[in-house]
């Protein structure tokens, strides 16, 4: 099967992690088929790479949605829609892959998420079949949940192709904001409005945009590295109505002194704008001139426009002692610290995981704790009477301090940067703590627990008799983790999946193990 060959009338039998559709040869081999298919479409797909054990191929056309699957109508007009090809004259504002089951029913949706557990727990069906799945828990909204935001500027620009005509049109659209195409990175689409941030976002987002496109100043070109516009980033405190705004930019291609008066002026107006002002709490420029199509690297440099250069947020859950209670949790949000992306979703989160573990005695460890989100949710509603944290990064360490601070818990919390399977020898405070363990919490990013890690609580399960939460935001990665993890000697006695990003294939899952 050679590469760029056209396979036509090919059926997907399955949707696995990453909404990728997959079809079984005759042989056994997997081909993995990329661009928002549903189980049971029909294709004609281009072969992209054979490897060992896999081909990936992408969609190049859609001869059939099964309607069992695509029974909904999409709301953003800028979806990538199977179902209605794009005019000439739209196409530069049409292709975004974020929200690819916009044409799936919510019900339908976790249906899939559910199956794509399943099916990522293949090579651990044991633990399956002894404890099962339970429900997935709804999403508190299926739009506008999103709190961080990044939009990206650059081109859309589709050049003439052999089978067009003499005289023939082609699009070259050279300013636009929005996100990259499905599968043509070096585009970007020309987006208005994104369904999935709140009102609020939107309205400063479309203020900013025209702002920056009336200086006359140059989107960046990701091909040869020129222009000014990078990214604009959002970040909103859904329970606060807080704002922040990070634009990034190419200052060295600022080659002449008109681009640099003109920089000067948009300066200007980001800084005296009534409107601006009014809606977003700070401001600030990030400088980045990497090759890399990233907002920060190594060497960039941000400057706080106006405001203290953060927001917050505050997340709200039911007391552990009483349902009738409420408890608040509130946090300082720096440009590039973590928190989940979805408030709601968060509060749903960490409100179901403590019901999960309930009563718990003496010190929480988080192995992943950032800026101490979870730790010190759980503290607040009433578990444990200590969050010790640890956390590679250390200014998500900084930013736990001031969130202890924040919540009058700074008596009860110690955070610490490092990794925790050298810190519990060489920190004395981390060692002492531990020694009064009562509930270990591991959240860790996409790739999963590193196998040191897995040894080091392997270690800790041979001490102490507690509890480990384990939130994955992978079901492939955690599958294989609690595997490991039991033939260790943990054992695993729930899976409880929560989805926080509607019309995407994401799902949260909490498992509890004693």
């Amino acid at each position: 099967m050679k590469k760029n060959k056209i396979i036509k009338n090919v059926t997907i039998e399955k949707v696995w992690y990453w909404g990728i559709g997959i079809w079984l040869l005759e042989n056994g081999k997997k081909v993995l088929v990329r661009g928002g298919v549903l189980p049971n479409s029909i294709v004609d797909v281009k072969v992209k790479r054979k490897k060992k054990d896999f081909i990936e191929a992408v969609v190049e056309n859609l001869v059939h949605f099964d309607s069992h699957w695509a029974d909904a109508t999409p709301q953003c007009p800028h979806y990538n829609n199977p179902l209605k090809k794009p005019s000439k004259d739209e196409e530069h504002k049409i292709g975004c892959g974020g929200c690819k089951w916009q044409i799936t029913s919510y019900e339908k949706q976790l249906a899939l998420k559910h199956s794509l557990i399943v099916d990522s727990f293949r090579g651990a069906k044991d633990i399956l079949d002894r404890i099962g799945i339970k429900p997935i828990i709804h999403a508190p909204s299926q739009y506008q949940y999103r709190n961080k935001i990044e939009f990206s500027f650059g081109k859309y620009i589709k050049g003439k192709t052999r089978d067009m005509e003499d005289g023939d049109d082609f699009i070259n659209h050279q300013w636009n904001v929005g996100f990259h195409k499905q599968g043509e990175f070096s585009k970007v689409l020309d987006v208005d409005q994104c369904y999935l941030i709140p009102e609020s976002m939107h309205k400063v987002y479309a203020y900013v945009k025209k702002l920056c496109f009336d200086s006359w100043l140059p989107v960046h070109d990701q091909k040869f590295h020129t222009g000014f516009f990078r990214h604009l980033v959002m970040r909103a405190g859904h329970n606060t109505g807080h704002l922040m705004v990070n634009l990034v930019v190419a200052d060295q291609q600022l080659l002449t002194d008109e681009a640099k008066t003109q920089w000067k002026t948009l300066r200007a107006s980001f800084l005296h704008d009534p409107f601006i002002k009014e809606h977003v709490r700070t401001f600030l420029i990030t400088s980045n001139n990497g090759l890399a199509d990233i907002v920060k690297w190594k060497d960039s440099t941000s400057e706080i426009l106006f405001g203290d250069g953060t927001i917050y947020e505050k997340l709200v859950f039911n007391s552990q002692k009483s349902e009738q209670e409420s408890v608040e949790v509130s946090f300082r949000i720096s440009p590039f610290a973590f928190f989940q992306t979805n408030t709601g979703g968060a509060q749903v989160l960490f409100d179901t995981a403590a019901k999960l573990v309930g009563k718990v005695e003496w010190t929480i460890f988080d192995l992943y704790c950032g800026a101490g989100t979870i730790g010190l949710s759980f503290l607040q509603k009433g578990l444990g009477d200590f969050c010790a944290g640890v956390e590679i990064v250390e200014s998500a360490i900084h930013d736990a301090y001031e969130n202890a601070k924040i919540n009058n818990t700074e008596k009860n919390s110690y955070f610490v940067a490092g990794k925790a399977e050298d810190l519990v020898f060489s920190d004395s405070t981390l060692k002492k703590k531990l020694d009064s363990l009562g509930l270990v919490i591991v959240d860790p990013p996409r790739s999963g627990l590193h196998k040191d890690v897995v040894k080091f609580l392997t270690g800790l399960r041979t001490t102490y008799n507690g509890k480990l939460l384990y939130i994955s935001c992978n079901p492939v990665t955690l599958a294989r983790d609690l595997a490991l993890l039991e033939e260790w000697g943990w054992k695993t006695t729930l899976l409880q999946p929560v989805d926080m990003f509607p019309n995407t294939h994401h799902v949260e899952t909490i498992a509890l193990l004693h």
